[in-house]
């Protein structure tokens, strides 16, 4: 089974480490210096993070449902194009309110682009066999906050954050199959 599924578990893989270290654990690098340019207190940025939670929350059962009847080689790459625009979105922000707006496309993202809708996926296309391909990206995208991390720093400290949400942005594009 692994060794029919290794490019799709390999891709998939790459792209739950790019939607992970720039949604989840881009916070911890970033909220300070973007709290900071825009003049808001970093319990601004949390909320507007906890909000991109809540629309993925209430979201997620409609983005189910769309992998369940389009097929998830649909949805995913839509959720990276979300992704993309929300980050791109938040690197331009000069403004609480534009914060919020990036932080809701993001959590739309989220909604149809983390684990869930990718094993969602698996299940449909390997049935009770997608158990190992499931593993195999699980353990891939563990990696994310290996990699998010310094790579957000090292933007960060090189560039500035806006830049750092810009590549990210351009990492979700670039990862979509052609």
């Amino acid at each position: 089974m692994v060794s029919k599924s290794w490019p799709l578990v390999a891709s998939l893989g790459v792209t739950q480490t790019i939607a992970w270290a720039s949604t989840y654990y881009l916070p911890a690098i970033l909220a300070t210096p973007i709290s900071l340019t825009l003049g808001i207190d970093a319990s601004d940025f949390y909320l507007a993070f906890s909000m991109a939670l809540v629309v993925s929350a209430v979201l997620g059962p409609m983005f189910g449902k769309a992998i369940d009847s389009l097929s998830g080689h649909r949805v995913l790459p839509a959720s990276n194009i979300l992704f993309a625009g929300g980050l791109a979105l938040l690197g331009f922000a000069n403004s609480e309110f534009a914060l919020y707006i990036s932080w809701f496309v993001i959590g739309v993202g989220m909604a149809g682009g983390l684990y869930e809708s990718a094993f969602s996926t698996l299940v449909r296309i390997y049935g009770h066999d997608a158990r190992s391909a499931i593993t195999g990206i699980t353990l891939i995208a563990g990696f994310a906050s290996t990699v998010g991390w310094p790579l957000s720093g090292w933007i960060l400290s090189y560039w500035g954050w806006r830049e750092a949400c810009w590549t990210w942005a351009f990492l979700h594009i670039s990862s979509l199959s052609p």
